[in-house]
């Protein structure tokens, strides 16, 4: 299950009285250095007093009393149950509504005891507020973090991060005395936990912000920010499965509503999710998940707001900032290299040696990339005239633009236009199948297939399918009119040449030696302004989603920018207004929208540097951005200057003034494959 945290919620209970009401403050608290922040609670009501009107600030505080006045910092409602969490503190116990209400909204973990009366340890308290403000999951990036104490660097690697932000944080969580210790197992003062309490609740109220950045390589660096917390209560729920079909997720809908369980369909990324219950806590997500996982369902807790798109955060960003000049190379590659199978983000960084990568464009259920692709010159996949797409000039240089397909087939009898490249045939089409796309066409029955080899047609099927695709050559694939063409046209023996283009709309002649592609859409920002939707749907444009982007930096240097979204408190997500505004924020002046939703990844050195919001994890996706080091030698991701097919045969480009002799069909911008 994923990590569950906390929100801070601003409760109005919490409000400070005015002056005239306040009642006195603690009378031994005069001259501590945590006065402020003592008098700050006590105002909020968050902190009692003893009888004689006293604090005792460097009196060790409890286990016990610590969660109150974490909860009541938090704005954290107490719940009407009285189900026992923890052996050691029965109903009855005082501090019973408190420690109930962290464990119910996931702050505490489950054991068989929770120890209220001992001491609270240091680092312990520091978990718990980093926890409580939704911080928790930045803690596994700062886990390297130099800290300035001599006694922490065996502490667990999540602690060491959870003391990293509360001292990078802006403002700071932990201002104390200065000391060379910090003492991670000893006991937290009463003033001491009134510091760091109060300093969280101020920054949750006045604005909380975590930036950092991480040298990658010369060239590289990655930049980490998230600001807010969410001043909302979250509401838990229990996802079972997603469906491709709609019919499908109906009929188990509706057999759990049968059951007496609220259940809805939720539409998201292409996929119907069924979504059930509206839980205020996570325990009782979790009895739920537990019951229906007992009858052999798929199920995920998962966290939502009902005011998603309103809240003002929190948002969280990975940016990771290229500069070419270094020798650094960006370009997409494909699902696994060679066919058009979808991998996850960190199996194509593995797989290619890359640096550092990101998803790339959007692709069907299927696995089929939807706009263009071009890796290394070959044509995985046809533009879409209305969407916009990157390319990668055989220099470095990335152009935004939309692209149109030209393509045609020619034969002695003369030629015809090419519908598609690597997808699913539909009425009347001509398709172009080449060995990127997998060892046959999985086309049905109804069309013919012409097998071109070295360039000269070596077998025609009819009303078959699913024709074999020769390593040195591809298959042309016909349905309606254009299954007439192939039977009428083509024969074993015949010669055929196929050319490929994309054409850019702002005929743009630098697309001419453009080596690489990928799409995706809409267009965020052209020469520094705010570019249109690209006609796309309101749901993805104006609703808050985790996204990809790409952009270029005024200076030149490449911006590659993942949000994270749909997981609340940890980041709602943005609109695509929202992210053309944050790109700009970090100085693009050219960029564009790639996949996003449960895609958005982003993998440097190895590991995942963002939240992935795919119930499962990380999703494989049909292409990615990789960030390749300087070429030198060999190079696992050949430079598109000196490519050739896999099947050994020279390719060239299409130029004005003749044909070069090449063959088969993979290509540049502008590529023609003839027979030789």
């Amino acid at each position: 299950m994923r990590v569950v945290a906390i929100v801070v919620l601003i409760a109005a209970a919490a409000a400070e009285l005015p002056a005239w009401a306040q009642p006195p403050g603690p009378v031994d608290i005069r001259g501590h250095w945590a006065e402020d922040r003592i008098q700050f609670l006590f105002r909020r009501n968050i902190v009692d007093l003893f009888p004689d009107q006293t604090f005792h600030p460097d009196e060790q505080i409890t286990r016990g009393e610590f969660i109150k006045w974490l909860v009541l910092s938090s704005g954290l409602p107490l719940r009407p149950g009285r189900d026992v969490t923890f052996g050691d503190v029965p109903p009855a116990h005082p501090l019973f509504p408190f420690i109930d209400a962290a464990a119910a909204f996931g702050l505490l973990p489950r054991t068989p005891n929770f120890l209220p009366s001992e001491p609270m340890r240091r680092a312990d308290a520091v978990v718990l507020a980093v926890k409580a403000l939704g911080y928790a999951s930045e803690a596994s990036g700062l886990q390297s973090w130099p800290l300035p104490y001599d006694d922490t660097a065996l502490l667990p690697d999540l602690t060491r991060g959870a003391i990293a932000i509360v001292l990078v944080a802006d403002p700071p969580l932990l201002q104390e005395p200065l000391a060379l210790s910090f003492r991670p197992s000893g006991p937290m003062t009463r003033a001491e936990a009134s510091s760091l309490l109060g300093l969280g609740l101020l920054a949750a109220e006045q604005g909380l912000r975590l930036q950092y950045t991480v040298p990658v390589t010369r060239g590289a660096d990655l930049r980490i920010e998230k600001r807010g917390v969410l001043h909302t209560l979250p509401v838990w729920r229990v996802q079972i499965g997603a469906f491709v079909s709609e019919e499908n997720a109906d009929r188990l809908a509706d057999s759990i509503r049968a059951r007496g369980l609220p259940a809805f369909i939720d539409f998201q990324d292409g996929y119907y999710k069924i979504r059930v219950g509206s839980f205020g806590t996570v325990v009782e997500a979790m009895l739920a998940k537990e019951q229906l996982a007992a009858d052999g369902f798929p199920t995920w807790v998962i966290q939502t707001v009902p005011d998603f798109d309103a809240l003002p955060g929190p948002f969280r960003t990975a940016a990771l900032i290229v500069d070419r000049r270094a020798g650094l190379r960006i370009r997409p590659a494909s699902g696994d290299g060679q066919r058009m199978r979808r991998m996850r983000t960190s199996e194509i960084a593995r797989r290619t040696g890359a640096l550092a990568a990101t998803n790339g464009g959007f692709f069907g259920t299927s696995g089929d990339p939807l706009g263009c692709l071009m890796v290394a010159g070959e044509i995985f996949s046809e533009p879409d005239p209305q969407r916009s797409c990157a390319g990668f000039t055989d220099d470095g240089v990335i152009l935004f633009d939309r692209v149109h397909f030209e393509a045609s087939v020619t034969t002695p009898a003369g030629n015809v236009s090419i519908d598609g490249v690597n997808r699913d045939r539909r009425a009347d089409e001509l398709l172009l199948y080449q060995p990127s796309f997998d060892q046959s066409t999985h086309t049905n029955a109804f069309g013919a297939e012409a097998v071109i080899s070295g360039g000269v047609v070596t077998a025609v099927i009819d009303l078959r399918g699913n024709a074999v695709i020769p390593r040195d050559g591809f298959v042309l694939s016909g349905h309606g009119r254009s299954r007439q063409w192939i039977l009428q046209m083509l024969q074993p023996g015949t010669p055929v040449s196929v050319t490929l283009r994309f054409a850019p709309e702002s005929g743009d002649a630098r697309w001419e030696h453009v080596v690489h592609a990928v799409g995706g859409g809409p267009r965020l920002l052209i020469k520094g302004q705010i570019a249109g939707s690209e006609g796309l749907p309101a749901t993805l444009v104006e609703h808050r989603h985790p996204r990809t982007a790409i952009g270029v930096l005024g200076d030149g240097r490449i911006l590659l920018l993942v949000v994270d979204g749909r997981q609340p408190p940890h980041s709602l997500g943005m609109t695509i207004a929202e992210l053309a505004m944050e790109l700009q924020r970090l100085g693009a002046v050219e960029a564009m929208n790639l996949d996003g939703g449960g895609s958005s990844t982003m993998v440097v050195a190895g590991r995942i540097v963002n939240m992935p919001s795919d119930e499962a994890g990380e999703r494989p996706v049909a292409s990615a951005l990789v960030v390749l080091p300087p070429q030198s030698g060999g190079d696992r991701y050949p430079s598109a200057r000196n490519l050739r097919a896999s099947s050994g045969v020279s390719i060239s480009r299409a130029r004005s003034g003749g044909i070069s002799t090449v063959a088969t069909c993979v290509g540049y911008v502008a590529m023609t494959c003839l027979a030789p």
